[in-house]
């Protein structure tokens, strides 16, 4: 397990650690103080994209800039998660990528995203 790199503080780091990861995916554990909403979810994913091993793009700052097809498919019922991460399409400082988000085995919610870097 690795720390993430992210410019977030409590309560908003959800993104704990690097559970697994490479050039094109990541899964990194999640955790929150209170149950958590979908927007929270959704921003856990963002941060756990950081994980994507991308040596040249270490310590850059990433927006959220677009969401698509996201679905809450399970009660929300847990303070920790996994957020699996797989990166999409990558073109210059654009990156497009899904996720999904397990309690245990059981998915929680899935969805894609775009973010920008600075």
């Amino acid at each position: 397990m690795s720390d993430l790199i992210l410019p977030h503080i409590a309560p908003i780091k959800f993104a704990k650690a690097i559970l697994q990861t490479d050039e094109n995916s990541a899964v990194v554990k999640i955790a929150y103080d209170e149950f958590p909403t979908i927007g929270m979810l959704i921003e856990a994913a963002a941060q756990s994209s950081a994980g994507i091993s991308d040596k040249q793009n270490i310590g850059r700052m990433g927006f959220l800039v677009s969401l698509k097809d996201v679905k809450l498919l399970e009660e929300i019922k847990s303070y920790e998660y996994i957020a699996k991460i797989d990166l999409v399409s990558r073109l210059d400082n654009f990156k497009s990528l899904k996720f999904e988000i397990f309690e245990e085995e059981r998915m929680i919610a899935k969805g894609s995203f775009a973010i920008i870097l600075q």
